[in-house]
């Protein structure tokens, strides 16, 4: 009988076996996510028979592909990426107060009684990844690209970190107009408003599209008035170095890519999902 056996990141060997418990990340493409390569070495560190592993999902069968994998009786819960933050919801039993808000899931998990509850760590995790880095998000003047799952996450997490102002660009003008209504609802202390990517009268620009992720992509929006002094943030996991990115690193702005913000929601997600060392 021949044992399969998965080597992670710190060089430890996870046993693959028939007790093995599993998680997935789903999304397309699937190639550009980590956190398999941050929550398999989490497992190993606390003694876990459990993996994770990246599934891609088809849009085509986006909700027989889900359902499928959700009846997997091994299946503790998945993450999801792009495009299907917000598609999911409609597959979920509980859906927790930060996703409602938001109007998007990134994190799912399979209750004891088998439904399932979903819950949004991305803003949340951004803003943690930051503050790790002693970067404050209170008082800053905000320029937010992208209104979807991700762009709504970040929208009201910075909001709720005490952001003073903040302005939001999607191509969809609609979807951002619907999206800064909610969020000054929420937070009316902050100063929301969507239109024309200006990034002057900002201190901080936040691309949460996925514009950047394929070869040959330019800038999610036009970059005048982006300064040295501004703080970028690209939340794109892969490549490392998007077109943004390297831009504003040669204006000599501070610029951090999506490493920030998984890192930032790990332990987040970790205690939702009730993996050992979430905190």
């Amino acid at each position: 009988m021949t044992v399969e056996v998965m080597t992670n990141p710190l060089n430890q060997q996870v046993l693959i076996d028939g007790a093995t418990r599993l998680y997935a990340i789903i999304g397309d493409p699937i190639a550009q996510v980590k956190s398999p390569g941050v929550f398999n070495p989490r497992f190993a560190a606390a003694g876990m028979n459990t993996v994770k592993i990246p599934v891609h999902v088809h849009p085509d069968r986006f909700e027989e592909t889900v359902r499928g994998l959700m009846a997997i009786g091994n299946l503790d819960g998945m993450m999801v990426t792009v495009p299907y933050k917000a598609r999911v919801i409609p597959l979920l039993d509980h859906v927790l107060p930060m996703a409602a808000k938001v109007g998007a899931v990134n994190a799912m998990r399979r209750e004891k009684d088998g439904s399932w509850t979903g819950d949004m760590f991305d803003g949340r995790g951004l803003v943690r990844g930051l503050s790790e880095r002693d970067i404050r998000l209170d008082g800053r003047r905000i320029m937010l690209i992208g209104a979807g799952g991700g762009g709504s996450a970040v929208a009201v997490a910075v909001a709720d970190a005490g952001a003073a102002k903040l302005s939001i660009f999607d191509v969809d003008p609609a979807k951002a107009a619907a999206l800064a209504d909610r969020v000054a609802k929420a937070y009316p202390a902050c100063r929301v408003s969507a239109g024309a990517p200006e990034i002057a009268g900002h201190d901080t620009l936040i691309n949460a599209t996925p514009i950047g992720m394929a070869p040959g992509d330019g800038f999610p929006a036009p970059l005048d008035g982006l300064t040295a002094d501004m703080l970028v943030v690209d939340i794109i996991m892969k490549p490392e170095v998007t077109p943004l990115l390297a831009h504003a690193r040669g204006l000599g702005c501070v610029a951090l890519g999506g490493k920030v913000m998984l890192e930032g929601q790990a332990e987040e997600v970790a205690r939702f999902f009730g993996i050992g060392g979430g905190a």
